[in-house]
């Protein structure tokens, strides 16, 4: 869990700022402020907002990150919706509000994770809205957005940014992934056989891979696919990353 008393101590000690300066900076009492740093209250949405707009941010937690996971145009939409609210709401009311407030398909039905929600321990990543097709391919955008943050086994956070859930489409890798299933995957290319997101003529799919001297062997789990080679100097052949974990939907 993200210690916001910790991070705020930090702030003020790098920035060279007494508590009084801090403050004032951002229009709050002295009092306020030290209430936060010792850990006696917790600061609302408009604190640490006021902290990113001056180019203070809590990793994890406020404008950057946020930016990051969600896309800026999102993170707009949710400062803009904020406005609605109480100022005094905090940034995970805000966040669970923007979500419920969302008529968008599928969205509701995702589980959606703020950092208060997770355990010690635990990790989330973002699901981008695209697609790997275990079928005849899916189109990818040209950017990667992330329309929800699914919680993941802690031991994911070892690749950091570098890992991401994609929602699965098709049935060349039934029995073992299913249209609907999302699989988390690094984004670090090739690390031994197993299962991989690839782009494939410009489109993604998730298929099981082993190699061969100077190419890759593409393989469906489903027998009605056969099996494909690609050089592994194609330029319309790439190595995504490893599938790490899978959600499995339940019909």
């Amino acid at each position: 869990m993200i210690d916001v008393a910790k991070e705020l101590r930090k702030i003020r000690d790098v920035s060279g700022l007494s508590q009084q300066k801090i403050a004032d900076l951002i229009g709050i009492p002295q009092r306020t402020w030290s209430g936060y740093e010792s850990g006696k209250s917790q600061p609302p949405m408009k604190v640490l907002f006021s902290l990113a707009e001056k180019g203070y941010t809590i990793p994890g937690l406020t404008a950057n990150i946020m930016s990051n996971l969600l896309g800026q145009e999102t993170l707009n939409d949710i400062l803009e919706f904020g406005k609605t609210r109480s100022p005094d709401m905090s940034w995970n009311d805000l966040a669970r509000d923007y979500v419920a407030s969302k008529q968008v398909k599928g969205l509701n039905k995702l589980p959606i994770y703020v950092p208060s929600d997770l355990p010690e321990g635990s990790f989330v990543v973002p699901l981008l809205n695209q697609q790997l097709s275990a079928g005849p391919g899916a189109a990818l955008p040209e950017a990667d957005e992330a329309k929800a943050l699914i919680r993941v086994p802690g031991y994911l956070s070892q690749y950091g940014e570098n890992i991401a859930a994609l929602e699965v489409d098709g049935d060349s890798m039934e029995p073992t992934l299913h249209r609907g299933d999302m699989v988390v995957c690094d984004s670090c290319g090739w690390s031994g056989e197993g299962i991989y997101a690839v782009r494939m003529g410009g489109s993604g799919f998730v298929k099981r891979l082993t190699k061969a001297p100077g190419k890759v062997v593409v393989l469906s789990d489903n027998p009605k696919y056969p099996p494909r080679e690609e050089s592994e100097g194609s330029e319309d052949f790439s190595i995504v990353g490893r599938v790490h974990c899978a959600i499995t939907k339940v019909e």
